[in-house]
C-alpha cells in the first residue's frame, strides 16, 4: 500500500508539531495563518478571523469536511456526492440519456484497474483516511475534551471512508476471511490487503468509539459530525451486515435527529431542511459551479443534466408510486418542450425534458446558480431502516407502524400496511427505492440484498447506449478492481 503515502492532502511533516502545540496553547496565541487554506468553508473562515488568525483543530477538521464536499477539480470529482451519484448510476433505478460525465458508472466501464474515475474513488477515500489518521495519531487519549472531540470526529471520517471502500471493492456478501483492501493506520508502511473481517472490525470499532465519545458534544451546525451522524452510520453498518436489533437501535436515534418535511418539492438543497442530519454548506465562494452535484442532477439549473445529460428514473419504479404520493412529482410526468415551468415556484427551463427526468434536486437561485447545499444524511432513511430491521425480526406490527409514520406524510391516501413476513420486507424495500432515489444508497442496497442489475426489464425511460445491461448479483463486474497505480506501488 505504498501508493497511499503519496496521498496526503495537507498533513505534511509539520502536522505532528502543529497538533502537539495547539493542545497546550490557545488559538489566539498561535500565529499560524489559515486564511488562504483552500479547504476552509465560509463558516470556518469566519471563525478563523474572529479567533485572531487561526482556529487550530477546527481548521484541520474543516479541511477534511471541505474535501468531502469539494473532492478534486475534475468535473465528476466533487467529493462524496460525486461518489454517491456514481454509485446510484450503477443501480437499477437511475439512467442517463447519453454517455457523458458519469457515463462510465452507468455502463460499468470504470470498474477496470486503469479507469480514471476508479482511481478517483480510491484516492478520494484514502486521502480522507490519511488525514483522519493524522488527527487520531497525534491527539493523546488524555487530551482536553475539546481536543478529543476532534479525535472522535476523525474516527468517524475514517470509518465512513472504509465503509465505502469495503463495499465498492469487495462483495458485501463476501466471507470475513476473504481479502479486501489495505488498512492504513498512518504509519505509511506498505500493507497487503486486509481481510473483510478486519476491515469491518475497524469500521465498527471506530464508529463505536466515536459514538460514545461524542454523546455529550453539541455541534454548532449540521456541517459537523456529532453522535447523531455516527448513529446513522452505525445503523447503515448494522443493516448492511444484518444485525437487525442493532440496526433498529441506531436507526431510532438517527430518526430522532430531525423531523419529516411535508414539502417534497423544496429541491433538497438546504441544510435547514428539517430532515437533514448531516451535510455541507455550499456558497457562492465554495461552489464548483458546473463541477457540482446540482449541475449534474438538477434539470432546471442549466447545468450538465439540463443541457442533455438527463438523469431519469426507471419507469417501472415510477409506475409503482401511487398517484396520490407526493414523491411522484420527483419525476417528469410527461415529455415537456422548452419554456415550461416544471416545478411550481421555480422558473422556465430552456430545453426539452423527457418523461421520467428527475425533478427532485434543485438549487435555488435560478439558472446557472449552483449554490445548493449538499445533503449526506436525511432522517427519513432511518424510518425505512428501522422498519426493515423490525420486519426482519418478525416484529411486523411495529414495522408497519414505522412505515406508516413516513408514508402517511408523503401520501395522504396511504393506509397502514397489512403485509407480513417477506411481503412486508419487500414493500419496505420498494419504498427505500422511492424515498432514497438519488441519495447514493441504491446500489449498496442491491448488494446487501443480492439483487443483480437488470436494465432489460421493459423500462420506457431513456437508457444511454451500452448501458442496457444485465449483470447477476455477485458477478465480478459488481465490484471495482483495485487501481493499477496502487497495484504497481504495492509490488
Amino acid at each position: 500500500m505504498k501508493q497511499i503515502k503519496n496521498l496526503n492532502m495537507h498533513l505534511d511533516k509539520y502536522f505532528v508539531l502543529f497538533i502537539s502545540t495547539i493542545l497546550f496553547i490557545s488559538c489566539a496565541e498561535f500565529n499560524r495563518d489559515f486564511e488562504d487554506e483552500r479547504f476552509l468553508s465560509a463558516s470556518h473562515a469566519e471563525a478563523n478571523a474572529s479567533a485572531g488568525g487561526t482556529i487550530g483543530l477546527e481548521a484541520l477538521d474543516g479541511a477534511i469536511l471541505s474535501y468531502l464536499r469539494d473532492g478534486t477539480s475534475a468535473t465528476a470529482g466533487f467529493g462524496l456526492k460525486a461518489v454517491d451519484l456514481g454509485m446510484d448510476l450503477r443501480g437499477n433505478d437511475m439512467d442517463m440519456s447519453r454517455n457523458t460525465h458519469f457515463g462510465s458508472y452507468s455502463n460499468y466501464d470504470n470498474i477496470i484497474l486503469t479507469s480514471g474515475s476508479n482511481e478517483f474513488i480510491w484516492e478520494f477515500f484514502y486521502k480522507v483516511i490519511n488525514n483522519a489518521n493524522g488527527i487520531i495519531n497525534t491527539i493523546p487519549d488524555n487530551a482536553p475534551e475539546e481536543a478529543l472531540n476532534f479525535k472522535y470526529k476523525a474516527y468517524t471520517y475514517r470509518a465512513i471512508a472504509y465503509f465505502y471502500l469495503i463495499r465498492i471493492y469487495q462483495h458485501t456478501k463476501a466471507a470475513d476471511s476473504e481479502l479486501a483492501i489495505p488498512i492504513d493506520f498512518g504509519d505509511f508502511v506498505g500493507q497487503e490487503k486486509s481481510t473483510v473481517g478486519e476491515v469491518k472490525k475497524l469500521i465498527l470499532d471506530d464508529l463505536t468509539l466515536a459514538y460514545n465519545g461524542l454523546k455529550t458534544f453539541d455541534r454548532l451546525s449540521k456541517q459537523e459530525i456529532n453522535a447523531d451522524v455516527v448513529a446513522a452510520y452505525l445503523a447503515r453498518y448494522y443493516l448492511t451486515y444484518e444485525d437487525w436489533s442493532e440496526a433498529e437501535k441506531y436507526a431510532s436515534i438517527a430518526m430522532a435527529a430531525g423531523s419529516i418535511s411535508n414539502d417534497v418539492q423544496h429541491g433538497f438543497d438546504e441544510l435547514a431542511l428539517s430532515e437533514v442530519i448531516w451535510g455541507s454548506e455550499v456558497t457562492a465562494q465554495t461552489t464548483e459551479v458546473y463541477a457540482s452535484f446540482f449541475s449534474h442532477m438538477s434539470q432546471i439549473n442549466d447545468g450538465y443534466s439540463g443541457w442533455n445529460h438527463f438523469k431519469e428514473g426507471n419507469s417501472n419504479l415510477y409506475d409503482m408510486i401511487p398517484d396520490t404520493d407526493k414523491r411522484k412529482t420527483w419525476f417528469a410526468d410527461q415529455d415537456y418542450g422548452p419554456g415550461v415551468i416544471l416545478v411550481p415556484g421555480t422558473w422556465t427551463h430552456y430545453n426539452k425534458t423527457p418523461k421520467y427526468t428527475s425533478l427532485k434536486f434543485i438549487s435555488e437561485g435560478g439558472p446557472g446558480v449552483f449554490t445548493g447545499d449538499y445533503i449526506y444524511l436525511r432522517n427519513t432513511e432511518f424510518y425505512l431502516t428501522k422498519a426493515e430491521a423490525l420486519a426482519r425480526q418478525s416484529k411486523d406490527s411495529d414495522a408497519q407502524q414505522v412505515l406508516f409514520e413516513l408514508n402517511s406524510l408523503r401520501d395522504p391516501s396511504y393506509t397502514k400496511s397489512t403485509k407480513t413476513g417477506s411481503d412486508l420486507v419487500n414493500e419496505i424495500l420498494v419504498y427505500r427505492r422511492i424515498e432514497l432515489w438519488g441519495d447514493g444508497v441504491a446500489s449498496f442496497d442491491m448488494a446487501r440484498n443480492s439483487v443483480g442489475l437488470n436494465r432489460k426489464d421493459g423500462r420506457l425511460n431513456d437508457v444511454m447506449p451500452g448501458a442496457d445491461l444485465v449483470i447477476p448479483a455477485l458477478d465480478i463486474k459488481m465490484i471495482y478492481q483495485i487501481p493499477l497505480a496502487e497495484v504497481d506501488a504495492a509490488n
